[in-house]
């Protein structure tokens, strides 16, 4: 048992209840919270983690990730969807055999030293799967699924099964098997409603990139556009496999991770809360879109929203306190504390709720997920979310069921 010391408990509860001068004993799980002189009473023997001049909160979940791009920095094209996408199609084989073990785990350790203890990591080639399952974080790890062509369907699937069934040899209390459909322009309705079936099957999350440019609206609502031309030099016969509403149709009563969105606000209403929710990546979008999510269209739609960086294929880097400073300045339409308190929600309680998670929150009976940084000298408790995300770039501990992270 160990008992942690801080000077301000950020719960990240439905309530957003910050302690002050409170204390937290916990093993595997948050087992009280109390001040400390109550805890020391009842835990004698308990080891004292003393932070009392620090700030606590659950560790941050990031879930959605592409370690396989880990050793991108600049050989992809930004500024437009449709030329991202075509300098990654080129580019993805030599990136991929790039990202060698030492890139993957740097980025695992870009992002935990910034406090993040949860990922979700979208696999498209399986070569994560051990750097994953090996690794001090916790992982839901998606198995990627895509291929339009109807030919090859029986081929893809194929394939997915063997790398979704060398994931599940790995499965674990902190290595969590998952699916993801690509994309309605990628994934063939087939593939999408087999994919589908195993998750429900085997209560399985699933992830899937939606409406993530202007070119893919189009194209989805009339088959027409940019994405038109980029399909048909490879099939001159390409048309739409959904529309965007046949494709939410899909995922109707499946735990769903919709990441991007950036141009789903007439969808919005298609999403299920009770089982959706919407992985807001603000610098991706920045960089592949002149358009940004509408945030607080999403949560006027009682939509729940996590934050991910996404991967390096399209961000410059992983640390979480960057993409949430990003958010921050992003939505300049929304009231700043109050968005800061959201952004912090976001990443931790909505996020373990989204990947259906017993973590994310400073409660008793929940994982102990804790991350811990550095005190802030404040003039106002109510300035303590935004004041964190403005000054903080790394956490000084890290722990996850538990256990110190070591760095």
């Amino acid at each position: 048992m160990k008992i942690i010391k801080a000077k301000y408990i950020i719960t990240c509860n439905e309530k957003f209840d910050i302690l002050e001068d409170f204390a937290v004993a916990f093993d595997e799980k948050i087992r009280s919270i109390a001040k400390f002189d109550e805890l020391a009473k009842t835990y004698p023997n308990a080891e004292i983690l003393d932070f009392s001049n620090d700030i606590l909160m659950p560790a941050f979940i990031n879930p959605h990730t592409h370690l396989e791009f880990s050793s991108n920095v600049s050989s992809l094209s930004y500024g437009d969807f449709i030329n991202w996408l075509k300098s990654v199609i080129n580019n993805r084989e030599s990136l991929s055999a790039e990202a060698k073990k030492s890139a993957m785990q740097n980025a695992i350790l870009e992002m935990m030293k910034s406090g993040v203890g949860t990922i979700g990591e979208i696999s498209s080639f399986g070569s994560d799967i051990e750097i994953c399952a090996s690794s001090q974080a916790r992982f839901v790890f998606f198995s990627e699924i895509l291929g339009s062509s109807d030919e090859a369907v029986g081929a893809n699937w194929d394939k997915f099964m063997d790398r979704f069934e060398r994931a599940n040899n790995f499965k674990s209390d902190k290595f969590i098997p998952a699916i993801s459909v690509h994309s309605p322009y990628s994934t063939h309705p087939k593939l999408t409603k087999m994919a589908l079936n195993l998750a429900k099957e085997q209560n399985l999350v699933i992830s899937t990139h939606f409406l993530e440019s202007e070119h893919e609206k189009n194209w989805l609502e009339s088959g027409n556009g940019e994405f038109k031309n980029w399909l048909m030099s490879f099939n001159k016969f390409a048309k739409p496999m959904y529309d965007p509403s046949s494709f939410l149709a899909y995922f109707e009563g499946a735990k769903t991770l919709f990441t991007h969105c950036v141009f789903a606000d007439d969808y919005l209403s298609k999403f299920d809360p009770k089982f959706h929710s919407i992985t807001h990546c603000v610098r991706s979008n920045r960089l592949l879109s002149k358009k940004k999510l509408n945030l607080q269209k999403v949560l006027n739609a009682k939509i729940p929203v996590n934050i991910a960086t996404d991967g390096l294929s399209s961000n410059n880097t992983l640390n979480f306190f960057d993409e949430l400073r990003a958010c921050l300045f992003t939505h300049s339409d929304m009231e700043i504390l109050a968005l800061a308190k959201t952004l912090l929600s976001a990443s931790t309680s909505w996020g373990a709720k989204a990947l259906g998670l017993e973590n994310g929150v400073i409660e008793v009976g929940k994982e102990a997920d804790i991350s811990v940084f550095g005190g802030l000298n404040l003039q106002e408790l109510d300035q303590l979310a935004l004041q964190l995300i403005l000054h903080t770039k790394e956490v000084k501990n890290l722990y996850i069921k538990g256990e110190l992270c070591k760095f």
